[in-house]
């Protein structure tokens, strides 16, 4: 990666292109259209609503915000969920389309394979205050602190869910979950029996095929073998011409599922992968002028994870959880190869029927190598980083069915920080069994990235007229401090019969010991060859506050359609010396809508829009509208054609960072699924 104040090329503005007014009347005579065509229906007495009952949903068994199985309508914290019907039915191509639909999270594409994606402000490349799991795989780098999203890539029709908690999650999730925790979590081999063929095509989108197998070996054995390859094609410019952003990647795995006996199941799965990503970087040399140029980066990795769930008796279980995972990406610029492994045990027990504790231990250890380049070096080129935690969480019904009371702490060693603690206190009321009001009271840490430690990045030639060439040099000092954040959170839940739902969070956020630089230091004179550097120092003086509201609604007016809308609004700020601003690379509001129509039985008629307000000086406003047809299974094949994009031909959507940033055209998907057994 490139170094905190790399060279920003600003897309959008004044002049950039918004959603004209044609596309604007043309969506919202769709959903006129859909309100007229449903008047009809509502006599009727068929019962084909989209999906789950808005019941069924609020019962939803979600498991990331306690880390046990609750139901969504009771947990005390801002959580929302992606169930897999909706993730098939907004026809999304990756992980981060689909997370676009959250309240609260700000989701957009800089270029081909590169995404910005947070919660309650921070937007930037490395995105550092969001926690990755996917199957319980921490998929967070502590190279730079954030995620590699090209990489991160499960097969959209093996998810089950995808539960995402917006604010922290550090006293279960441990360090870096400080602003959310998006827990992907996949379908058992049990669910994915018989084979099934998946291919799309999309002009201006890219190409992808998939192929699974899923089978039984014994009666209590069942596993999945799959194969997947991917082809995306670059963003465009300004101008309309293309950019050197494509990528493509493979990958292959396995999935077992052993039932040993009546309490003990073991679930295994690996994968591997190998691709190519495409980007324009600047390439800084002591002996030439900066400039521009295309460079391939290698992409390969994969991950091994064993999981063992032994359920003692009704009041007792534990769980135990182990994986390596390994991610080598080689370019020009920089290389980083990194492998970790993590072993983590888990213990529940109720003592009564009101009361119950869970507690857990875990080792992580994470080692990297990274060649030295001009433009980015560390000061130590091989590092290991370990982590030794605990937490203890005691849940208690205060008043049966009315009243809970969730309090516990992490206490994590590692060898950056020492000693850090992550503790919270929440409590959820639930008045009738259609309402919930919680609030929380938190700590969340998040532990120092590689480039906060021993970094040496160049981010750019700064005299205006060389000779010399003069470089801004962004050094580490070897003894950064953890950013800690102090949260408030309260929410509320409720449902009207099953025609209307709402969930609606409030939240502050006050950050501490955030990264900053420090004031440019003296000339450093390099002599051979010669050039001139001047050295900036990492810091964590940095300090900021972020307060807002999120809001998503669900509403059915008539039997088989149903509306979801999102509502965010962020404020905030943040000291002059914090490197990555609370709020200014974020819009202060943004709104989304969701409409899912069964026209009949086996055809839906969905579309989706989303809402980003103009962020000042850097971004003009975005407005996206997606509309598709999909079948249900017939004979099982199931058939989808989408619209993306569809109220202009192209724009752009991100700051850009580091990399080239591109506008993201309009686009036809056309996809086929092939299950025999789905009916």
């Amino acid at each position: 990666m490139g170094g905190r104040h790399g060279r920003r090329v600003r897309l959008g503005g004044k002049g950039a292109p918004t959603v004209s007014r044609r596309a604007m009347r043309g969506w919202c005579a769709l959903l006129l259209l859909t309100t007229v065509a449903c008047r009809g229906w509502a006599q009727d007495g068929q019962s084909n609503l989209p999906g789950q009952t808005l019941e069924q949903l609020m019962q939803i068994q979600v498991t990331s915000a306690s880390k046990k199985a609750e139901d969504l309508r009771k947990a005390p914290a801002a959580i929302y969920v992606i169930t897999g019907e909706e993730i098939r039915r907004g026809g999304y191509s990756s992980v981060p389309d689909a997370l676009r639909m959250v309240p609260g999270l700000y989701v957009v594409q800089q270029n081909a394979h590169e995404w910005l994606i947070s919660a309650r402000g921070f937007s930037n490349t490395f995105n550092d205050k969001m926690l990755v799991l996917i199957d319980g795989r921490s998929v967070y780098s502590p190279t730079f602190g954030g995620v590699y999203w090209d990489v991160q890539d499960p097969p959209l029709e093996d998810i089950e869910r995808i539960e995402v908690i917006r604010g922290p999650g550090g006293t279960l999730w441990g360090a870096n979950a400080v602003n959310g925790v998006i827990n992907i979590i996949t379908k058992s081999a049990t669910k994915t029996q018989g084979p099934q063929v998946v291919t799309s095509a999309g002009a201006d989108e890219g190409y992808a095929a998939r192929l699974r197998y899923g089978g039984s070996a014994e009666k209590d054995f069942d596993y999945r073998l799959y194969g997947t390859s991917n082809d995306w094609l670059p963003t465009v410019d300004a101008a309309g011409a293309e950019n050197y952003d494509g990528w493509n990647l493979s990958q292959g795995g396995v999935r077992m599922h052993w039932q040993a006996s009546q309490n003990n199941v073991v679930t295994f799965d690996g994968e591997g992968y190998a691709g190519r990503a495409r980007d324009t970087v600047e390439i800084l040399s002591p002996t030439a002028l900066p400039e521009d140029t295309d460079v391939m980066t290698a992409l390969k990795g994969g991950h091994v994870l064993g999981r063992w769930r032994h359920r003692y008796s009704e009041r007792s279980s534990s769980e135990l959880l182990g994986y390596c995972d390994w991610n080598d990406r080689a370019a020009v610029i920089y290389s980083d190869y990194r492998t970790t492994c993590d072993v983590e045990w888990q213990q529940n027990y109720a003592i009564s029927n009101r009361q119950n504790l869970t507690a857990g231990a875990s080792v992580t250890t994470t080692g990297d190598d990274w060649p030295a380049t001009f433009t980015l070096s560390f000061t130590q080129p091989s590092n290991r980083f370990t982590t030794v935690g605990e937490f203890v969480q005691y849940d208690v019904a205060v008043v049966p069915d009315k009243l809970r009371v969730v309090a516990g702490s992490k206490f994590d060693y590692n060898n950056y920080t020492d000693f850090e603690v992550q503790p919270q206190i929440r409590a959820a009321w639930t008045p009738t069994e259609s309402s919930t009001l919680w609030g929380a009271i938190s700590r969340a840490v998040r532990t120092p990235a590689r480039i906060d430690e021993t970094i040496r990045v160049h981010a750019g030639e700064i005299n205006p007229a060389p000779p010399p060439l003069e470089f801004l040099l962004i050094e580490g000092q070897g003894e950064a401090q953890s950013e800690a954040l102090d949260a408030y959170e309260m929410g509320y839940r409720w449902r009207w019969r099953e025609s209307f739902s709402l969930d609606a969070a409030a939240y502050y956020n006050a950050y501490d010991h955030l990264a900053s630089a420090s004031a440019p230091g003296s000339p450093v004179v390099n002599l051979s060859p010669y050039y001139i550097d001047i050295p900036e120092y990492a810091q964590e003086l940095g300090r900021a506050e972020t307060h807002g509201i999120e809001i998503s609604l669900r509403y059915v007016p008539v039997q088989r359609w149903t509306i979801v809308a999102g509502i965010t609004e962020l404020r905030g700020s943040s000291t002059a010396a914090t490197a990555y601003p609370a709020v200014a690379n974020n819009p202060r509001q943004q709104f989304n809508l969701q409409s899912r129509l069964d026209v009949t039985r086996y055809l839906n008629l969905d579309s989706n829009w989303y809402h980003y307000n103009a962020i000042p000086g850097e971004l003009a406003l975005v407005n996206r509208a997606d509309a598709g047809v999909s079948t249900k299974s017939i004979r099982g094949f199931t058939f989808s054609a989408w619209g993306r994009n569809l109220q202009q031909d192209r724009h752009a959507e991100a700051i850009q960072y580091i990399f080239l940033g591109g506008e993201i055209r309009r686009a036809v998907v056309i996809k086929m699924v092939w299950e025999p057994g789905e009916k």
